[in-house]
């Protein structure tokens, strides 16, 4: 049995790449991508690349808390994911294991992951035991709430033209006006088109329910109606309103997701693998919703989210959300009969391109 490789080197890196207008939902505003890298070397003469993100705050905390915590722990540990995972964790313990801490975990871990794929000369889809498919995709850039109700309508058929699955849109102008602008999309929809209405945590209870009762236009989920983390609430919400619910993008561990399946709180559940801490949670995720018998559907990061659905059958879309991150990829995923298909490159087959133009200090 051949020795298993060890860490050599890492090198970290954080970038602004702005967009080229800002995006807005019912909370905040979205002007810039924040990247924050991390590259790790291996004795067997391979380079893996991970990543994090913010929506433009954060990156350099986020980037500190790499650098001064969790590098001094990589030189000379094994390129074994999972080991790695588990041990970065146990440095997590005092100080929270959600939010920046597992931000910065997942960039060290989904660089592992790359690592191991390109030390075995698989995809990262055949490595996780699946094969290659297409996964169906569904949008969300054209639409966010800023979009006048002719401009969603005009960007519901671009949707429509180019062939996706369905197309996400955010609300938050009040009930009247959210609903007028629902049915403005579902119009433009063709009926096989799914339509996923996400309102980014702004409403009651109260407010989610009279809001779903009076709505006169289907929709396919309701996402995040709710304040994060009140699973009691999304239970309750659950148990009477007739739309599915979901929700997930702001689930930061393994636990979080453990307590949704467990009080019933959504219909699916939307894991994101630079928030949740990389791969190796993410997994976790997939693995107990899938006993649970509940759909995943991740948030972002197509790119590495199309290979972590390949050995689920529990995984229906992935998201396709704004093209700011296409812009510093090498070769961006391309549409194709409404889904996108893992490349065959080991590894998940992101290389970064152009993005030393956007290099910031984090200090």
């Amino acid at each position: 049995m051949d020795d298993i490789s060890t860490i050599t080197a890492v090198e970290t890196g954080l970038y602004g790449i702005p967009n080229d207008e800002a995006l807005e939902d019912a909370t905040q505003t979205f002007d810039e991508l924040e990247l924050v890298t991390a590259h790790v070397e291996t004795s067997g003469g391979h380079r893996g690349v991970g990543f994090t993100y913010t929506i433009g705050r954060g990156g350099s905390t986020v980037k500190e808390f790499l650098d001064d915590v969790l590098v001094p722990r990589l030189e000379g540990a094994p390129v074994a994911p999972r080991q790695v995972y588990a041990d970065l964790r146990s440095e997590t313990t005092f100080v929270g294991r959600e939010g920046i801490s597992e931000f910065a975990i997942a960039a060290v871990d989904t660089a592992l992951w790359d690592a191991k794929g390109k030390e075995t000369d698989q995809p990262l889809y055949g490595l996780l035991g699946g094969t290659q498919r297409r996964v169906p995709a569904y949008e969300t850039n054209g639409g966010w709430i800023q979009f006048s109700e002719a401009e969603l309508r005009e960007n519901a058929r671009r949707v429509a033209d180019e062939g996706f699955s369905g197309m996400k849109m955010k609300i938050g102008r009040g009930h009247a006006e959210d609903a007028r602008r629902i049915r403005a999309v579902r119009e433009e929809l063709p009926e096989d088109r799914d339509l996923f209405v996400d309102a980014n945590c702004s409403f009651t209870v109260a407010d989610a329910r009279r809001f779903t009762n009076e709505l006169d236009t289907s929709i396919d989920w309701l996402e995040e109606p709710l304040l994060k983390g009140d699973y009691s609430a999304y239970a309750d919400l659950r148990s009477k309103v007739d739309v599915p619910i979901a929700l997930g993008e702001n689930g930061y561990n393994t636990t979080q997701f453990k307590q949704v399946l467990a009080q019933d709180a959504a219909d699916f559940l939307q894991p994101d693998v630079s928030r949740v801490g990389g791969i190796t949670p993410w997994l976790t995720v997939a693995e107990t919703a899938d006993l649970w018998n509940t759909p995943v559907s991740p948030h972002y990061v197509e790119p590495v989210h199309v290979h972590l659905a390949a050995p689920f059958e529990n995984v229906p879309f992935v998201e396709h959300h704004s093209t700011v991150l296409n812009e510093v990829v090498e070769s961006p995923l391309e549409l194709e009969d409404g889904g996108f298909v893992p490349p065959n490159a080991p590894g998940h087959g992101m290389v970064f391109e152009g993005l030393e133009q956007y290099a910031r200090d984090a200090a």
